[in-house]
Parts: structure tokens; sequence; C-alpha cells
């Protein structure tokens, strides 16, 4: 879950950069590298939950067109960017990019996030046990999405 939201905190901020222009997969890359510099202070939780993950990232864009990316994490950081997608995820993420725009424009993202994925309009599913309860975990973590709310300057 924590790596959901870092994907979506990046594709945000690549967002909110762009906003005339559909998100691609350098604003992931930059996302990724913007994580990187602010996981040794991201909550212990978060720390806990990333830890070694493959997360798939596929968010449908408004023209139409996908963006289909995979980030690999070691000891909560991003040790690799994919585009493409990512062979074996442990974690996928699905999103609508006009989603991830309300998100990154809005004075509180974690709600903006939430209310995003009650909608169905963001999803983030473990493909394993132990994915799963770990992103159920993030996702009712206030302080994790706080953390990654900051990433976005807010």
């Amino acid at each position: 879950m924590m790596k959901l939201l870092f994907i979506l905190a990046a594709a945000m901020a690549f967002a909110s950069s762009a906003p005339a222009v559909a998100i691609g997969f350098e604003e992931i890359q930059h996302a990724a590298e913007k994580y990187n510099l602010g996981v040794e202070n991201a909550p212990s939780v978060v720390k806990a939950l990333l830890g070694d993950e493959r997360i798939e990232i596929n968010i449908s864009r408004a023209d139409g067109t996908a963006l289909y990316a995979g980030l690999e994490t070691k000891n909560a950081v991003v040790v690799k960017t994919v585009e493409g997608g990512i062979t074996d995820p442990t974690i996928v993420v699905v999103a609508e990019e006009d989603a991830i725009r309300r998100v990154l424009a809005s004075d509180d993202p974690a709600a903006a996030f939430q209310e995003a994925r009650a909608l169905g309009e963001i999803s983030i599913t473990g493909t394993t046990l132990s994915a799963r309860l770990k992103v159920s975990a993030a996702l009712a973590s206030t302080p994790a999405l706080r953390f990654f709310a900051s990433l976005l300057g807010k």
C-alpha cells in the first residue's frame, strides 16, 4: 500500500507539473526519486510495509491510452523503475489519470485518495497474502497517508 501511495504521489508530482499533458513514465521515475529522498523521514509503518516489493502500476489516461510501469523496492527504497510493467508483481496499482490529478490538486490529498479509492478510481491490491496484509495496513495508516501527502508538498 505504501508503495502504491508512493506511485500515486509520484504520478501526482508529475501531473501537477504538466497538467495538460498525459502522465508519463518520466513522472513515475521522478516520483520514485522524490520518494527515495524522503524515505529516511518516513514513519516506521511505511518502512516496515514497503520492504522488498515488486509493484505494477497501470494508469488509464484521459486520452484513452494507458501507462504501464513497475517499481522494485529493497528495504523500502525504490531500486528500479521499469517502463511497461514488471514481472511477478506483489502489489498492483490501478488508477485513472483524472483521479490522480484530483488527488494532486486537493488541499487534503489523503482524503481525496480515500475518496477516489471508494469510488473505484484507484485500487491497490496485493497479489500474495503478505502483500494483501501490508496493503490493508498501509491504507488504514494515517501517518503513512500523511507522509505520502507530504511528498506532494501538502
